[in-house]
């Protein structure tokens, strides 16, 4: 297993996020942007959790929270928050927890990524909904040897990504453990007409998702691999807004693996789209062959989809040649991608690439076809050539799936 030096960090924007010893800047008020530290900074870094407590923790983590005001009446402070909610729209509620050796592993998954990873999985749900996020509460465990500067790390990189969607840090808990936990709720706001649910799909209608898949499984193929791929998950790995050198496919999965962008303006342009466009919608967080699998058996029908139409990126594909594997099986059954699936009636396909090209995306595919339960659910090879299509991804308590 490969690890990360101490001194790595990650460019995201303008800001660093940094592992081991190095301090974070991913969120501007999270910490003094100064990199001239004080070495009473430095020691405090270094300082174990135990020897700050717990309410020092929550001094250094109620910095930087609110990133709209005008919805919250109480955030840190009190025994409950107080938010404002929208007359005529629906709340929404999600959670998601990342726990040490189940999702990262202590000394390979930069702090600052594991934090930016709680925040975006969540965020994720809350897209797959077609709702806009508001505000979250964290609850973390923490084991007594951790550190306040990976403390600072998880949250800094929760609140960079908190701070790009306008999403407010409300609340929540910590308690000691001997492993790192980290649960987020996330809260949501859509009218009823923009709400999206599995359970809609309707045989006749087209199966589309964004972006591409397999990508974050090709990352952690590379982090397992045993090759030393401490260059490309350190300093090579430049900004998320950045585009990445064609040639570097190593950086694009590993940066897949640990940065995975949530689809919220995807969400958005689905989610205004009239009334009947799209009829189910779910990301892919647990392999496109799952999730397929969870719409049909929510909406009770069948599905085939082309190999050949599921969207693998060329980053994606160079990893498995030279590994030697099939990046469908990674798009298939990888999971982690968080790419939006959604069903959509078979006259509305134009209208969603108008809009996402209206919207300034790119990245949507057609792969496939809801039919009757009767039919089964198949991926159709080149040449013709028919495969079952059986759910493979993650799932918990599951034996063999990990």
């Amino acid at each position: 297993m490969c690890s990360i030096s101490p001194d790595a960090h990650i460019e995201l924007g303008e800001n660093r996020i940094a592992s081991g010893g190095d301090v974070c800047r991913v969120c501007s008020g999270a910490q003094n942007s100064n990199p001239a530290r004080s070495k009473s900074e430095k020691e405090q870094e270094s300082m174990r959790i135990s020897e700050v407590g717990e309410f020092g923790l929550i001094a250094r983590i109620d910095k930087g929270c609110v990133n709209d005001p005008s919805t919250v009446v109480r955030g840190i402070g009190d025994d409950a928050a107080v938010l404002t909610v929208s007359p005529g729209r629906k709340l929404l509620v999600c959670s998601d927890m990342l726990v040490e050796d189940v999702h990262f592993m202590r000394g390979v998954a930069p702090w600052t990524c594991v934090g930016y990873k709680a925040v975006a999985v969540n965020l994720s749900d809350i897209a797959a909904m077609g709702a806009e996020p508001t505000s979250c509460v964290v609850s973390i465990a923490l084991p007594p040897s951790a550190t306040v500067d990976s403390v600072d790390g998880i949250y800094a990189g929760m609140k960079y990504l908190l701070a790009k969607y306008g999403v407010n840090l409300v609340g929540g808990d910590i308690v000691e453990s001997s492993i790192f936990a980290i649960d987020v709720t996330m809260l949501g706001e859509a009218s009823e007409e923009e709400i999206k649910y599995r359970d809609g799909a309707r045989p006749g209608d087209v199966l589309m998702v964004t972006g591409d898949l397999g990508a974050s499984a090709a990352g952690l193929q590379l982090l397992k691999s045993g090759l030393d791929c401490r260059a490309w998950t350190a300093d090579s790995i430049p900004s998320i807004e950045e585009p990445i050198e064609p040639e570097d496919h190593r950086t694009a999965v590993i940066r897949a693996h640990f940065l995975p962008v949530p689809r919220m303006r995807e969400s958005r342009a689905l989610a205004e789209l009239g009334t009947g466009s799209v009829t189910a919608m779910i990301d892919v967080s647990d392999g496109l062959a799952s999730e397929i699998g969870h719409l049909c058996d929510q909406s009770g029908t069948g599905a085939w989809i082309a190999a050949d139409a599921v969207p693998i990126s060329e980053p994606t594909r160079a990893v498995a040649r030279e590994a030697g594997l099939d990046p469908l099986n990674w798009a298939l059954f990888g999971g982690e991608d968080y790419e939006l699936l959604f069903t959509v009636s078979r006259g509305c396909v134009g209208e969603v690439v108008e809009a996402f090209a209206a919207a300034g995306l790119s990245g949507v595919a057609a792969i496939g076809e809801v039919t009757e339960p009767s039919l089964g659910r198949w991926v159709v090879m080149p040449g013709g050539r028919r495969m079952e299509l059986t759910p493979g991804g993650y799932a918990h308590f599951r034996e063999g799936s990990r």
